[in-house]
């Protein structure tokens, strides 16, 4: 029992909704998870690019800005009265010099021991005395940055040495600047840093200590969660987005390069570690598209639910006519080929298809009708060719026999032994003759030498055969190497040839034909080409029935009961070209009815 009688099936509206709206809803659903997504990253990647611009700017502005606070303390240690004058000189010069006040948060003028000659501020908790980056500065020349420093008070600071020295190149003592890190002086450059509205920006040394920060509760600490600070050991670009304590950062960070401006200012290697970090929240730069969300998701819904709702009403219109369409249909596999679908007010696409089906009833109505014709041809023919055999057989063989009989009974009437051993020599030649004509005739009902020589050395004495009987030559050539082939390939492919050759004789009136055995790696070819008169070919190869070719039609089906195929080429005064090409592993295949090439 066919199972398939009783499987489920669901009306058409159902399988709209599950084959289309679905796979829709689907691809709307990826599509605007892939959007958001993509925005997602889009927006992460402008802002990664944004920050690691505005950090290296910003690293750059803030080296010139502490260049010209240096540069401001060397200008005071250059001037006369410090280097030699006395100390309440040395006092009044620092206190007129407002700048340099909005730029350190104390000044301090020392003798070569480090003991305090003048300040700015009445604060003597700074330990000097043999600092070894004091030491180095007098020793080299040149401002020299400390480490961080703690004063009396255990307050954070950092400080910056430039010696003092006579006009007679004597070392009279240095001239320091201090940087509270819990003042407001080192860090303001960083505090005119605008990063989005709620980032930040901040100072760290090479070790991660935090040197300026917005929090002054986490300035001195050393910061190795910190996201600024895993960025700069990843040390994988100028900015990076960093999940820290559940949230996704955005940090940026640049060295800020203090000894990359050429100066001899920053000359001495303590100058090269500090490194400017800006941090902001992936939330806070998000959160201006919060009021549009449901705006979204009700648009996202709205364009889920459009195209149920359309197929939804508008189904009925599509599945009427292709229901007329499925009763017609079966009406056709029964065998009713008289009646044709009404074409409706369905929707374009469904009108060509019941245009088409129309069509196609009207060809399969043709085309049972040629079946007819060719078979009641083809049965024909098969009578005809009886017809023919059994005149041979009468006409020729039959009347040899006969004629053998009665000079055998006329044996017994001759004495002469001379005589009689001629007769028999006469009758032996004409039994060869009749045996000869019985094999030609049995080697056209099917070849015998096919299975002694082969298909080429069979195909090759068809082609001598015909050549020394008609008015044309026959040229035969082998391409390839030889294959082995089935019996039934090897008869389908000589009766081809043999059909190709009858043709010629019949009807191409040539003076040459080529016939070429093509071996090739999974198949085998034919071509059989002549210079005769040509013909015009039909255009359908079912119209070769109607025209009452049926020897090219009979190529056709052979052709395609092997699972190959025929192309007939000709043009008229062009000769004809046939080219077979059959598959050599294809096993021959028998059919009950007769198929036509499409």
């Amino acid at each position: 029992m066919d199972s398939g009688k009783h499987r489920t099936t669901h009306s058409l509206r159902t399988q709209l909704i599950v084959s289309i709206v679905t796979p829709v809803t689907i691809m709307l659903i990826v599509l605007t998870i892939a959007a958001l997504v993509g925005a997602f990253r889009l927006t992460r990647t402008l802002i990664k690019e944004r920050d690691a611009q505005l950090v290296y700017l910003a690293a750059r502005q803030i080296a010139y800005y502490w260049y010209d606070s240096v540069t401001l303390l060397a200008s005071v240690a250059a001037n006369d009265a410090v280097r030699e004058g006395d100390p309440q000189a040395k006092v009044e010069i620092l206190q007129a010099n407002i700048t340099l006040s909005q730029r350190f948060d104390q000044v301090i003028i020392t003798d070569p021991k480090g003991n305090l000659v003048a300040s700015t501020a009445d604060d003597n908790s700074i330990p000097l005395r043999g600092e070894p980056w004091m030491e180095r500065s007098g020793r080299l020349r040149r401002p020299v940055l400390s480490g961080r420093l703690s004063d009396r008070q255990g307050r954070p600071l950092l400080c910056v040495s430039i010696p003092l020295f006579d006009n007679r190149g004597r070392m009279v003592g240095y001239v320091v600047g201090v940087w509270r890190l819990d003042g407001e002086r080192l860090g303001r450059p960083i505090a005119n840093i605008s990063i989005g509205t709620a980032g930040r920006a901040y100072l760290l040394d090479a070790d991660g200590t935090i040197l300026v920060h917005p929090d002054n509760s986490l300035v001195g600490t050393v910061a190795h969660d910190d996201p600024g600070y895993l960025a700069l050991t990843n040390n994988r670009g100028g900015a990076e987005t960093i999940a820290s304590g559940g949230n996704l950062q955005v940090v940026g960070y640049a060295k800020v390069p203090l000894r990359d401006l050429g100066s001899s200012v920053f000359a001495d290697e303590s100058w090269g570690n500090w490194y400017l970090v800006t941090s902001e929240s992936m939330a806070d730069i998000l959160n201006p598209l919060r009021p549009y969300t449901p705006y979204m998701i009700v648009l996202s819904v709205l364009v889920i639910l459009l195209p149920f709702l359309i197929i939804f009403t508008n189904s009925r219109r599509i599945a009427a006519p292709l229901q007329s369409l499925a009763g017609q249909a079966g009406r056709i596999a029964s065998g009713e080929f008289d009646g044709n679908v009404a074409t409706s007010r369905a929707p374009r696409e469904v009108r060509v298809l019941e245009d088409s089906f129309n069509t196609m009833t009207e060809q399969l109505r043709r085309y049972r009708a040629d079946i007819q014709n060719y078979v009641a041809s083809v049965l024909n023919g098969q009578e005809q060719e009886r017809k023919r055999i059994a005149r041979d057989l009468h006409d020729e063989t039959a009347q040899a026999l006969i004629v053998l009989g009665r000079r055998i009974e006329s044996l017994s009437e001759i004495d002469d032994r001379e005589e009689l051993e001629a007769e028999i020599e006469l009758l032996r030649d004409q039994v060869d003759e009749t045996l000869q004509e019985v094999r030609n005739f049995t080697s056209d009902l099917r070849p015998p030498l096919l299975a002694e020589l082969g298909l080429p050395r069979t195909l090759q004495l068809l082609g001598d055969k015909m050549e020394r009987g008609e008015p044309f030559s026959v040229d035969f050539e082998i391409v390839g190497e030889e294959a082995k082939l089935s019996d039934e390939l090897e008869l389908g492919l000589y009766r081809i040839a043999q059909e190709c050759l009858n043709n010629v004789r019949r009807h191409a009136h040539a003076e040459h034909v080529q016939v070429v055995l093509s071996y090739l790696s999974k198949a085998v070819q034919l071509l059989v080409v002549d210079d005769g008169v040509g013909f015009e070919p039909s255009a359908n190869v079912n119209e070769l029935i109607k025209s009452g070719r049926l020897g090219l039609m009979g190529i056709y089906e052979r052709a395609r009961l092997f699972g190959g195929s025929a192309q007939i080429e000709s043009r008229p005064g062009k000769g004809t070209r046939v080219l077979v090409e059959l598959p050599i592993a294809q096993s021959y295949r028998p059919l009950n009815v007769v198929e036509h090439p499409r």
